[in-house]
């Protein structure tokens, strides 16, 4: 069994689980998936569905497993009493606590799909539970309730924030959660060694993994033959906590950035666009396009010159390793597992900090170096190849396997 605990329709911390699930689906292993929201007109969710493989939204749980003649009573059941039922006390009695000091209050649906996620588990017993995490703690909820079932289970982090650390009233939870499980999985050293400082213990039982990505081609792209302006893209989701398109756009609007011959492009969507487009609208910047998401990222790297990322959090961007893949270089901050992959003025340029001043000092330097982007391009192309394995799924398909039969 599969769960995610992102919140979006999708997002490429998704991708590994999805493809993974596939993968067991069609060596004959039966796979169930549970999400936080599922978007049915996703092209993905509808992948999963088109092969068989169920998939239930978490959030409407509670809702779908009701009788028919119980659909409407949750209008009129009075919630407090409801909701002291040993049964559902059982289930909330150490997430409240946790979701509370995260979140500050649970809704009472929230509630009502804990407990009937808790009741489809136990009705399923899966071999083990694949808990995929968007952050390196927010699955916790699930880890709880596959604890208290007595379910193997394991965890995949799909990021960690320097800027983010859990306070000691939860860490003890957040140590428990991860000592009881069969493995961690990480896409980025960085990510495992950050998560064991914040838990202050050592995690023996991990390991790092890779993300699948697009655009698998033999060779790298030919290189755009635009000569009159240099055009960076930013493939990233449009929320400026992790992906820090603001500090770009304050970079861009330098007299400097202004008068040169460099357009950036903006690819992606999320919950900061309107915010971001008026930001660039307030700065009257004319070097910059938001032309939202983008399916096929050949098509990206066909009309652009490089890659430009401003994260202040990171796992292992899936937009650094297409980009390197299609022989594009990067320009990145050295945040998450960016430099594990990145090599600063061999295949990139890396900013050593999430901040104007730096994003700035390392897209001078790639300026100054531009006539030689298409041939660091070529070499990023050969080094994400020796990097990333072929197939992702394959092995961390394997791994889960390999963990069922030592259990």
């Amino acid at each position: 069994m599969f769960i995610s605990s992102c919140p979006d329709s999708w997002g490429g911390s998704e991708e590994l689980w999805f493809q993974t699930a596939i993968y067991l689906h069609q060596e004959h292993h039966q796979v169930k998936v549970f999400k936080t929201y599922v978007d049915q007109k996703h092209r993905k969710i509808q992948k999963l569905q088109e092969l068989g493989i169920d998939i239930f939204d978490i959030y409407k749980l509670g809702f779908k497993l009701l009788p028919k003649p119980l659909k409407n009573l949750h209008y009129h059941i009075s919630f407090p009493n409801f909701f002291s039922h040993k049964l559902i006390v059982e289930v909330v009695d150490k997430t409240k606590l946790y979701m509370n000091k995260i979140y500050k209050s649970l809704r009472i649906q929230d509630y009502l799909s804990l407990f009937f996620l808790k009741y489809s588990l136990a009705s399923i017993k899966p071999d083990l539970v694949l808990i995929s995490q968007g952050e390196n703690f927010d699955g916790f909820i699930y880890m709880y309730l596959c604890q208290s079932l007595g379910l193997n289970y394991a965890i995949l982090s799909q990021k960690a924030s320097d800027h983010i650390w859990p306070s000691d009233e939860i860490r003890p939870l957040l140590i428990e959660g991860y000592q009881k499980s069969l493995y961690s999985f990480f896409v980025s050293n960085h990510n495992l060694k950050l998560t064991q400082f914040q838990l202050g213990i050592k995690l023996l039982l991990s390991e790092v993994v890779k993300n699948p990505y697009q655009g698998m081609i033999s060779e790298p792209l030919s290189y755009p033959q635009d000569e009159e302006y240099l055009k960076l893209a930013c493939v990233a989701r449009l929320w400026i906590l992790d992906k820090g398109q603001d500090i770009l756009l304050n970079v861009l609007a330098q007299d400097k950035w202004r008068k040169r011959n460099i357009k950036v492009s903006f690819f992606g969507q999320g919950g900061n666009y309107n915010g971001l487009v008026d930001m660039a609208k307030i700065l009257e910047l004319k070097n910059v396009d938001f032309l939202g998401f983008k399916q096929n990222i050949i098509e990206i790297w066909q009309d652009h010159h490089g890659l430009i990322l401003p994260s202040r959090a990171e796992g292992l961007p899936l937009a650094l390793v297409e980009a390197m893949m299609c022989g594009r270089v990067s320009i990145a901050t050295s945040v998450g597992g960016i430099p594990e992959l990145l090599e600063d003025e061999i295949t990139g340029f890396i900013a050593q900090g999430a901040c104007v001043e730096a994003v700035d000092s390392a897209l001078e330097k790639a300026w100054q170096c531009r006539y030689e982007w298409e041939e660091m391009g070529k070499m990023a192309s050969i080094a994400a190849r020796k990097f990333i394995s072929p197939h992702p799924e394959k092995d961390l398909g394997e791994r889960l396997i390999q963990l069922c039969k030592n259990t």
